[in-house]
């Protein structure tokens, strides 16, 4: 397949200078004394996007995605590297990018779609097609600075898309949008998928990455860490996440000793420790079963829907602590998630656990989930959010239908019918 994009041992470096006097006094002497301390936003980034695909592209503040998006669109000099692209690109870069502040939005739709290389012919057939998709009626004449933060990316991604590039790059401009707008945008991109354009997504949300993109790249402190299937590069997002929370923790909860623990149930028959290797958390707490389980608690792996289940998590307490917190997710088999809760959403508290006590959480529903295949994962943290122990995909199941079930949730709609004559109609029948 063609390389739309190819970036090559990118770097972006940065002087930083404590004092604003520092700048003039390095120049004076001609850089033989040293003011400043380098900064390095991109380090040795190299990789290459397929024509046609959709790439996402996730990090931490501050891990150099959108320096690195702002080099791929030119408005931005590399230190070092290349990059090299075929076709048109249209970007959607922090909010306002590319606007006159003082020209109508009129004026900015002609300015953007001059800069994209569209003759005024082109600009004035497209502009109908950019004021109906920007809805933002009569303030399409008045200056973009009285504009709310939704209405520039209503017009920005307007003008963007009806440019009709051969690159994407969407960067967290969606945002800021209201839901029917972004669900309007999504579809679009979607339709531009199936035309065959290039798309660079970047987002912090782990849902639109899995939707959309058959690639994820993630960076970390200016460095590419991560290049591969969504599924797992937003697994070792999410470690460095959880791992980052961890650090800024400093305050820990009080726990009780072990002979203030009430009285403990002992572990039944149908216990089976859990055996799964994806995982991160700092193993305050362990799991160790996931277990789905019908009304007669007999472990399943196929669900007729609307059947009653429940989800069973047991974890063992490495280190006294006071009210951890238990949950799991359900994700379909596009790695969209479904359905989560914990024992904290549901007001259920373990109270002060001792090292050593197993806890068990229980979580018993009606499963209305539409025909496919799902996935569980489980979770314990403590109760300000630190990971103790996250375990990804660790159970799978299949739920069946013996009717038609159309989408990933069964509503249980119930349905009335009737026939119903115009009253014309019913006059005329008379005579």
């Amino acid at each position: 397949m063609p390389v739309a994009l190819r970036v090559e041992n990118v770097s972006k470096q940065y002087r930083i200078y404590d004092h604003p006097g520092d700048r003039l006094k390095e120049s004076l002497t001609r850089g033989r004394w040293k003011r400043h301390r380098e900064f390095w936003a991109l380090r040795d980034v190299t990789f290459e996007v397929e024509t046609g695909t959709t790439t996402g592209i996730i990090g931490p503040n501050g891990s150099g995605k959108s320096t690195l998006l702002q080099i791929v669109t030119g408005t931005l000099e590399p230190t070092h590297g290349e990059v090299h692209h075929e076709g048109r690109i249209a970007a959607l870069l922090e909010l306002g990018a590319g606007f006159n502040p003082e020209f109508t939005g009129i004026e900015n739709i002609y300015l953007n779609a001059a800069l994209l290389g569209f003759s005024k012919s082109e600009i004035e057939a497209r502009l109908p097609e950019i004021k109906r998709f920007a809805e933002i009626g009569d303030f399409v004449e008045q200056p973009v600075k009285t504009y709310s933060s939704g209405m520039y990316v209503r017009l920005a991604f307007a003008i963007a898309v009806s440019a009709e590039p051969q690159i994407l790059i969407v960067d967290e401009a969606l945002a800021v949008g209201d839901a029917v707008f972004q669900h309007r945008c999504l579809r679009r991109i979607k339709e531009m998928q199936e035309g065959g354009a290039t798309i660079l997504f970047v987002s912090h949300d782990p849902h639109t990455i899995r939707a959309l993109c058959t690639r994820a790249i993630l960076f970390n402190a200016g460095r590419l860490e991560s290049d591969g299937k969504p599924s797992d590069v937003l697994n070792r997002y999410q470690k460095i996440i959880m791992s980052r929370q961890h650090d800024y923790e400093t305050k820990r909860l009080v726990a009780t000793r072990a002979d203030e623990a009430e009285e403990l149930d002992v572990l039944d028959e149908s216990f089976r420790p859990l055996n799964y290797t994806y995982r991160h958390g700092d193993r305050t707490a362990e799991i160790l079963s996931v277990e789905l389980l019908n009304a007669a608690r007999q472990p399943v792996e196929f669900v007729e829907t609307g059947e009653s289940v429940m989800v069973r998590v047991r974890a063992r307490l490495n280190a006294e602590e006071n009210d951890p917190v238990c949950g799991f997710l359900i994700r379909d088999r596009h790695g969209i998630h479904i359905y989560g809760t914990n024992t904290e959403i549901q007001q259920s508290y373990f109270g002060r656990v001792a090292e050593g006590v197993v806890v068990e959480a229980t979580f018993t529903f009606n499963c209305w989930l539409g025909v496919g295949e799902f996935s569980i994962t489980a979770a314990v943290h403590s109760a300000s959010g630190v990971s103790f122990d996250w375990v990804d995909d660790c159970l799978f199941f299949r739920v069946m239908s013996p009717v038609g079930i159309d989408g990933v949730a069964n509503l249980n709609a119930s349905v009335t019918t009737r026939r119903l004559a115009l009253r014309a109609e019913r006059e005329s029948a008379k005579v």
